[in-house]
């Protein structure tokens, strides 16, 4: 039976596993949210006296993010015998089928109960407790909330990694989902010690120089636009890729060079991935929600912004199935 809870109730749950083992995973492709809110979540689980281990797929951290991993404390999952924990936790995973962890999310049963924490709306609320905060702009400030309303002890180093949740899935507060509780959130971080200048400057004002001719060879050349030019998309080619170096886990911010493009009101990229082809999609007007289009196409994420994976031949292929539901979408 599945329990829905508040994240001022989180705390008491968690002291029922005081003397048990707990692995905190977040999602597959983590971005900035997921390794934030992972990390920190372990350091504050650690500094309260919890037993505490985090699983990631190093190779797939963003560059961005690297700098920030605490040291020697991250967990591969060819280090971990599940039958050792009593609490498993995942973060900003919106379903089970994409948690990092291939033996939690396979949908098998797991030898302890499952904890989810995410700010998805569409989190079917796969673990036996859920913590879902919709009105939330990251997980990251979740976890905020749940120390600071248990009045934890926040490291500045904690700090910083929560800072980096919710500054990149807010897009340093450019996006619609910033509201007025994330800007409190990010001010308590910041008097706790969080490095927000560092972040800054780690996720959006350190691009390589490949990367910026990449953006440009996209922009100047590979842009396409469709329904009376109200939904822009591209191709993540690999042959672009490879011809400036770029590997696709530095991808994640491509789809925003699109977005600020005056125009179009869904942009949306398209990259091969996992036997498929996986779309990135975001939407400018909140009366065109990309969340629906995801869940159309078996995926999901936010109204505003979300993504799924298309099984097709071609990415010619995969754009006409995406287009035909951008179209209704915007119809």
């Amino acid at each position: 039976m599945s329990e829905n809870l508040t994240p001022e109730q989180i705390p008491e749950l968690l002291g029922r596993f005081r003397s048990r083992k707990m692995l905190l995973m977040a999602h597959v492709r983590p971005d900035g949210d997921a390794i934030g809110s992972l990390c920190a979540a372990m350091l504050l689980l650690r500094g309260q006296g919890f037993l505490a281990e985090a699983v990631v797929n190093a190779p797939d951290i963003p560059d961005t993010c690297r700098e920030f991993l605490p040291e020697d404390s991250l967990k591969a999952e060819s280090e971990i015998n599940p039958p050792d924990y009593g609490l498993f936790i995942a973060l900003d995973s919106s379903r089970r089928d994409r948690i990092s962890a291939s033996f939690a999310a396979s949908g098998e049963p797991l030898p302890a109960p499952l904890l989810s924490i995410d700010h998805h709306a569409d989190n079917p609320c796969y673990g036996e407790w859920n913590c879902i905060v919709p009105d939330a702009a990251a997980t990251a400030e979740i976890v905020a909330g749940i120390a600071f309303s248990a009045d934890w002890a926040v490291s500045p180093e904690t700090a910083t990694l929560l800072l980096l949740g919710i500054l990149t899935d807010t897009g340093s507060f450019r996006f619609a989902n910033t509201k007025a509780n994330t800007l409190r959130a990010a001010s308590r971080l910041m008097e706790a010690g969080g490095a927000y200048s560092r972040v800054m400057d780690a996720c959006f004002f350190s691009k390589s120089e490949n990367m910026a001719r990449f953006e440009a060879d996209l922009l100047c050349n590979h842009l396409k636009k469709a329904l009376d030019g109200r939904f822009i998309y591209t191709f993540l080619l690999p042959e672009l890729l490879e011809k400036y170096r770029i590997e696709l886990r530095n991808t994640e911010q491509v789809i925003d060079i699109l977005r600020a493009i005056a125009g179009p009101v869904i942009a949306a990229t398209i990259r091969i991935e996992a036997g498929g082809f996986k779309c990135s999609l975001r939407s400018k007007d909140r009366r065109y929600s990309v969340g629906r289009i995801g869940r159309a196409l078996g995926g999901g994420g936010h109204e505003m912004a979300a993504g799924c994976t298309i099984h097709a031949a071609s990415f010619e292929e995969a754009a006409q199935i995406l287009l035909e539901q951008v179209e209704k979408e915007l119809s």
